[in-house]
């Protein structure tokens, strides 16, 4: 009984010094973008690119990020991560100007102040590394929006995203810096891989078959339905690193809507989709997730994920 109780109060102790700790929260921010034929604007036209979108947001990393709650110190990391990793040799994507990264500076405030900033004639500025950055990624893209391949979300999400993904926290002497890991998945909401009736997809024929049940069986609430019809839905994957991973979907781009974005049947596709990618998100145990659909301009695109990373 006593032994218990040392080793219990043990574990209380480094909880509550734990807590009694400074904990400084930096944000972990990774765009993952699904390069299928989503991108092909004579298929799917939207108003915005997703490059105009990670332009966008980059350039608004200061002040707004670099600010949000902190004064010094900040840590936080930029990034992408390909969904379909054989793509970078494909496209020869130059990797390492897609990462913004001010952990490089540790402890040296005075120089990261000088890289935010561009001043002191510093040779690397956080403004050219965006430019670099987007002009690479806008490169790709535009190759990507003129070819074919696929994007294996579901395997990306149980195999694909690790410790590169979803940093752990670090506790120090004095302080304990706390990541944020908030991924960008840039797709369109269908899972198109090439599995198909086995749980692994959400294909635009299964969004159908799902509305035509659903309208069949009369049922009132589409999710009593998808509870009931377990076929409709995507399996679970089983990845921990996901209890430490926000994940803010963009753009989602409803196929049953008119050229004009008129409804062409209900329920529409989007609130399908959004159904079916909640129920997959919750029973993956992602720590938090919000869908978007598409945007009207890079702006409200932006704002999307600017919210999200400021709740």
């Amino acid at each position: 009984m006593k032994k218990h109780l040392i080793i219990g109060l043990l574990i209380c102790s480094a909880t509550i010094k734990l807590y009694a700790q400074k904990q400084v929260v930096h944000y972990n921010i990774v765009f993952a973008p699904d390069l299928s034929n989503r991108l092909n604007p004579k298929l799917y036209p939207k108003a915005v690119h997703d490059a105009d979108i990670v332009d966008g947001f980059l350039k608004r990393i200061w002040p707004e990020i670099i600010k949000l709650k902190r004064t010094e110190g900040q840590q936080d990391r930029f990034s992408v991560d390909f969904i379909n990793k054989g793509l970078i040799g494909i496209y020869k994507i130059n990797t390492d100007l897609l990462t913004i990264d001010l952990q490089r500076f540790g402890t040296h405030q005075s120089d990261r102040i000088d890289y935010i900033m561009s001043r002191h004639n510093v040779t690397q500025t956080l403004p050219g590394d965006i430019n670099k950055f987007t002009t690479e990624y806008r490169r790709f893209n535009n190759l990507a929006s003129v070819s074919n391949n696929g994007a294996d979300i579901w395997t990306y999400f149980q195999s694909g995203i690790d410790a590169r993904i979803a940093l752990p926290y670090v506790q120090k002497k004095k302080v304990t810096d706390v990541f944020r890991n908030i991924m960008v998945l840039m797709t369109d909401g269908y899972i198109e891989a090439g599995i198909y009736q086995k749980g692994y997809d959400l294909s635009a024929a299964k969004v159908g078959e799902f509305r035509k049940a659903f309208l069949k069986s009369k049922e009132s609430n589409m999710e009593t339905f998808l509870a009931k019809n377990q076929k409709f839905r995507i399996n679970p994957v089983k990845n921990s690193f996901l209890n430490n991973l926000e994940v803010i979907v963009l753009e989602m781009y409803d196929r049953s809507l008119s050229r004009t974005g008129a409804a062409t049947t209900h329920p529409t596709d989007m609130e399908i989709m959004k159904l079916i990618w909640s129920d997959w998100m919750r029973n993956s145990g992602v720590k938090r997730f919000e869908l978007k659909p598409i945007a009207s301009n890079r702006d409200e695109a932006v704002k999307y994920i600017l919210d999200f990373v400021k709740k």
